[in-house]
């Protein structure tokens, strides 16, 4: 579907696709030693904290990581929930908040989009 749109769009042969488990892509990407300016995280939420990890060695200097979802309709501010998947998300905001390489901040627009730019 992806292919389909970009070519719709013009762009569907400048982008590489890769399909099947994402962790496992990101690392095919970075044993090519793949390098980008942008990188859109909406995925599984069970793995962001991996997802940024392996972001911030994709990422040049300068680069924007943008995360989807990241307020999970309020069950992150919310103790009462103690699920995985919550506990996960506020991994992954603590980590963006807290990394040293990162200038980032939240937007609490629709569910959520954490925006953090690698510093250089």
């Amino acid at each position: 579907m992806a292919h389909d749109n970009l070519t719709k769009a013009g762009f569907g042969e400048r982008v590489t696709y890769y399909t099947g488990e994402a962790l496992k892509s990101l690392d095919q990407i970075e044993v090519q030693q793949k390098k980008f300016d942008f990188i859109f995280i909406d995925a599984d939420k069970e793995n962001y904290p991996n997802y940024l990890e392996r972001s911030l060695r994709l990422a040049n200097p300068g680069a924007l990581i943008v995360a989807d979802n990241v307020l999970q309709s309020g069950r992150v501010y919310d103790a009462s929930h103690d699920d995985l998947r919550t506990e996960n998300m506020r991994a992954f905001n603590l980590r963006m908040a807290n990394d040293p390489n990162l200038d980032s901040i939240i937007l609490p627009v629709g569910q959520g989009l954490s925006i953090g730019r690698v510093k250089g």
